[in-house]
């Protein structure tokens, strides 16, 4: 495999092959951790085989991939936040609420999540453990479709059901993402959680045959500085596009990546490259995703700030939590950019 795009043909070729698989997916660990906690007992056991993020190195992104077996350049959820055509507004596609009024969208999941899911296609049964934070979930009920989801209360109790039916189970972990962005990734709290849960996972009672496949979406960088764009360029605003009640339309993306809806973006890319300077990359977004398909290209932004490393970059105009996180990604340093999956046969 060369991309994590790779990784649910890959699944679906091990699903013909092995009575039982279970996948784990530690959101955040990417290569860089890896190599930092190479000595861990798990690790060490493990065939491990660096593999690319996908652009942008971002959950939403990753998940999505997994789940629908497309790449982001098809199944079009790209970031946090993203543009819905049906609406006209600025979603979250994984919480299902319109961006800055936090409101549920009212519209079918599978209107959004692209069908049929990996889970549909395997040959085999198929099982979703879920922290119980995140389930029941709308998003979940579209992605998830032809899997038997259970949620669970700790890590621990997750990782002991991996191997309780044949087929391929699944197991979703956010803590070490969580750690990152609240303490940074090269902060005690962050390693604690990374070997919390490696050590989970090594002590999860897998049945024997049972062929053990790890995985994360994506890395992390430490953030220590924010650029305000309209307090940079404060006609900033007025640039952008409307939504249907008439209100500039949100960003799209994150802080490590932020997307931005205007009128005319080479001459909105030009004056922010201009003012930024080396603080960030300015591109055109249909630049960094060349092989675009309709789903991506009708959510797709305008243009695409991408910070230098350790800075984020935002619209003070739509407040947002991240520009408290001691850890970000999205961009595409290699700490966020690179990930890796590991095999085991029990």
């Amino acid at each position: 495999m060369r991309s994590f795009a790779d990784l649910p043909g890959r699944v679906l070729e091990l699903a013909r092959e092995h009575e039982r698989i279970a996948l784990v997916l530690i959101d955040a660990f990417g290569w860089a951790f890896v190599q930092r906690h190479r000595d861990h007992p798990l690790l060490r056991r493990l065939e491990i085989e660096p593999i690319a993020s996908q652009f942008p190195s971002t959950t939403t992104a990753h998940l999505t991939t997994l789940y629908t077996a497309l790449p982001v350049a098809e199944h079009g959820l790209y970031e946090w936040r993203v543009y819905e055509p049906r609406l006209g507004r600025v979603i979250l596609p994984l919480p299902f609420l319109i961006s800055g009024d936090n409101e549920p969208l009212a519209l079918d999941p599978r209107d959004v999540v692209p069908s049929p899911t990996l889970f549909e296609r395997l040959p085999v049964p198929a099982t979703v453990l879920q922290p119980q934070a995140i389930w029941p979930s709308r998003y979940g009920s579209a992605a998830f479709a032809g899997a038997d989801v259970h949620p669970f209360a700790t890590l621990e109790e997750g990782m002991a059901r991996l191997g309780e039916r044949p087929g391929l189970t699944y197991l979703y972990w956010d803590g070490v993402d969580a750690a990152g962005h609240r303490h940074g990734p090269s902060s005690p709290a962050f390693d604690a959680a990374a070997r919390a849960a490696l050590d989970a996972l090594a002590a999860a009672p897998l049945p024997a045959g049972t062929l053990l496949v790890v995985t994360a979406d994506h890395g992390q960088i430490d953030v220590t500085a924010l650029d305000e764009l309209d307090v940079i360029w404060p006609e900033l605003p007025d640039r952008l596009r409307r939504d249907p009640g008439g209100q500039p339309l949100w960003p799209a993306g994150s802080a490590r990546d932020c997307f931005l809806h205007v009128d005319d973006p080479a001459a909105v890319a030009g004056e922010l490259a201009e003012r930024l300077g080396d603080r960030a990359e300015v591109r055109l977004a249909a630049e960094l995703f060349p092989g675009a398909g309709p789903r991506l290209r009708e959510r797709l932004a305008d243009v695409c700030v991408l910070p230098a490393p350790g800075r984020m970059a935002w619209v003070r105009a739509f407040p947002s939590h991240e520009r408290r996180f001691r850890g970000h990604h999205g961009g595409l340093t290699p700490a966020e950019a690179e990930t890796w999956v590991g095999t085991l046969t029990i």
